[in-house]
């Protein structure tokens, strides 16, 4: 098993009345968990417990030179998301958290990395995806048109199924809250429509879709989510 030190984060403790449950926050591509700070300390104004971990090529652990280099993020992008789902139990175990008493979040990459958690293992509280995605599949083929790109050849699709929310077998009795900005240019919301359109259990999911809004997240959502982590825990 891997140390602490293998697996650094940031710590918030609930203020105030606690409400026994852990937030597990993950961050978008190229970015810090700094960047989920403002909406952590809110959370734990709320009475959750936070954690922020340092995700895989992000902050101290291997980081990249430049994420946003076309070849860099192509090579690293899937295998960032992958390895965090891969590495998900032993974090738990290191980090002493139950799966029962932990509510997964993810922004953007931090999104597909949250639902292929939630969705590939039964079990959590709870998740909340924010312009991600939870169809991985759907998702490549739109990037991959977009860069003009050949698609998926017959071994990538079949690593990209194993992984995919869309093709594992769940039961979404945990409550579901996806939000995603209409215009959002850079994760297209299609893919998160894709999932939901497939979803066997549409009650247990809240979809909230915003006008006017690309890839970012609006007061509007942070309130949302809020109000939603209130309202359900």
């Amino acid at each position: 098993m891997k140390n602490m030190t293998a697996f650094p984060h940031k710590r918030l403790h609930a203020i105030g009345e606690t409400k026994n449950k852990t937030v597990l926050m993950y961050h978008g591509w190229g970015s810090t968990i700094e960047t989920q700070m403002l909406l952590a300390e809110r959370l734990a104004q709320a009475g959750f417990d936070v954690i922020l971990p340092e995700i895989i090529y992000h902050d101290t652990r291997s980081p990249l030179d430049d994420h946003f280099e076309k070849a860099i993020m192509q090579t690293y992008f899937w295998k960032t998301i992958f390895e965090s789902i891969d590495e998900m139990n032993e974090l738990l175990s290191v980090l002493n958290l139950s799966k029962e008493d932990t509510i997964l979040y993810g922004s953007s990459m931090g999104g597909f990395i949250a639902s292929g958690i939630f969705f590939k293992q039964s079990g959590f509280a709870g998740i909340v995806n924010v312009n991600g995605s939870s169809s991985f599949v759907t998702s490549e083929t739109i990037f991959r048109d977009r860069d003009g790109r050949h698609p998926l050849s017959d071994d990538e699709l079949a690593l990209f199924k194993s992984y995919d929310p869309k093709y594992c077998s769940r039961d979404e009795v945990a409550p579901v809250l996806f939000l995603h900005g209409l215009e959002d240019g850079v994760v297209p919301i299609a893919g998160q429509e894709d999932f939901y359109s497939h979803s066997p259990r549409k009650d247990s999911v809240l979809f909230l879709k915003y006008e006017g809004i690309n890839h970012s997240i609006s007061e509007d959502m942070a309130k949302d989510i809020l109000d939603w982590f209130k309202t359900n825990f």
